[in-house]
């Protein structure tokens, strides 16, 4: 457990109102995504300093360094993988179709749509959440269907049941929070919850 902050559950409403936000500003997926908050049950959590009594999403500033906030998200993301064959996918805020030196991604419309394996090193999962994004927005998800495998998007245009069935997979939303200081888990399932709720336990 870093010294700088821990996952701490915060109140639905605030966490949801801060993701529509982020939602909003990405690819026709994400979109779709924030559309499930309205039939599902939603669990936010953040890193918050360990003495922070505050659960104001606008008071997250500073909560954590950013290095430590990589390393508690890349430890969560590690235990999600012992649970089920999921994905990690960014809907990645700073390419457009078109761009030079883009290989190997999907595209919704013009914007660009990266994944990895979940069970991909740690490293590499965060790295991912940094290479399509510059801080805010940060919109990434974790995918994978009920019997705990995942569709893996093909590279190129994502036709319009793709990225219906990439949405309906989705198991969790992961934003970032001032330059990603700190980050906020919009959870949408109770398999992902329990793995949450047990990590943060055995954090202590």
């Amino acid at each position: 457990m870093n010294v700088y902050g821990s996952w701490a559950p915060i109140p639905r409403d605030k966490g949801v109102n801060w993701s529509r936000e982020s939602l909003d500003l990405g690819s026709r997926f994400s979109r779709q995504v924030a559309a499930r908050f309205e039939g599902e049950q939603v669990r936010a959590y953040a890193i918050l300093p360990r003495d922070r009594e505050s659960i104001d999403v606008a008071d997250f500033s500073h909560s954590a360094q950013i290095g430590e906030a990589d390393l508690l998200l890349g430890r969560f993301l590690q235990s999600l993988a012992a649970a089920f064959d999921g994905i990690l996918v960014v809907d990645d805020d700073l390419a457009r179709r078109g761009d030079p030196r883009l290989e190997g991604v999907s595209y919704v419309d013009d914007r660009v749509i990266r994944w990895v394996d979940l069970q991909s090193a740690p490293g590499d999962l965060t790295r991912l959440v940094r290479t399509g994004a510059s801080g805010y927005p940060l919109n990434a998800f974790v995918c994978a269907n009920t019997g705990g495998h995942a569709f893996h998007p093909p590279a190129g245009p994502l036709s319009e049941p793709d990225v219906v069935l990439l949405a309906g997979e989705v198991r969790m939303v992961i934003h970032s929070i001032f330059d990603t200081e700190s980050f906020l888990l919009l959870v949408i399932d109770d398999e992902v919850n329990a793995v949450l709720e047990s990590f943060a336990y055995a954090s202590e």
